[in-house]
């Protein structure tokens, strides 16, 4: 199956069961530039799910839709677990949604550095419950990188679903 199959299931499986549960969701993307909240908002019904996303590609942006502090930018890089976490408990407060997914990463073909290749992308979720992230490490050219890390969120975001 491709990736492109694959987000169109994980978003169609995401929205039933949002739906099913009453859950709304938001996203915040630097990376992939909308193309997660693009996906979800695809899928017949979506309205009813998806309160919105931020495209934040630079930090600026991060700081002031998001409330990602400085200090975070400053010490850990806008492409960082810390970043991530800020981002998605930042759009979950902004969107007022029971659970946000937030990108942040390296498409390619420039990395940062050895620590962080390109294809390194953190994604972040959170809820009520609390906000984690997870650290990626994807292949492929530049838009191959954004596809699988959209395919990700939308894979970690159905998993959060079916926890609540």
């Amino acid at each position: 199956m491709s990736f492109q199959n694959m987000i169109e299931a994980h978003a169609r499986n995401l929205v039933r069961q949002a739906i099913e549960k009453g859950l709304t969701v938001a996203t915040a993307e630097s990376l992939t530039a909308g193309l997660t909240a693009a996906s979800i908002a695809d899928i017949p019904g979506a309205s009813a799910v998806l309160r919105g996303g931020a495209v934040t590609y630079c930090d600026e942006i991060k700081h002031k839709v998001l409330s990602v502090s400085e200090q975070t930018l400053r010490e850990h890089t806008a492409v960082s677990a810390e970043t991530a976490c800020e981002m998605a408990h930042g759009a979950r407060q902004v969107f007022e949604s029971d659970i946000a997914v937030s990108l942040t990463g390296y498409a390619g073909p420039d990395g940062g550095g050895l620590d962080k290749p390109a294809g390194t992308v953190y994604i972040g979720v959170s809820d009520k419950t609390g906000t984690e992230c997870t650290r990626c490490q994807f292949e492929g050219s530049r838009n191959e990188v954004r596809i699988q890390a959209a395919n990700k969120a939308l894979e970690m975001l159905l998993e959060r679903v079916n926890r609540l």
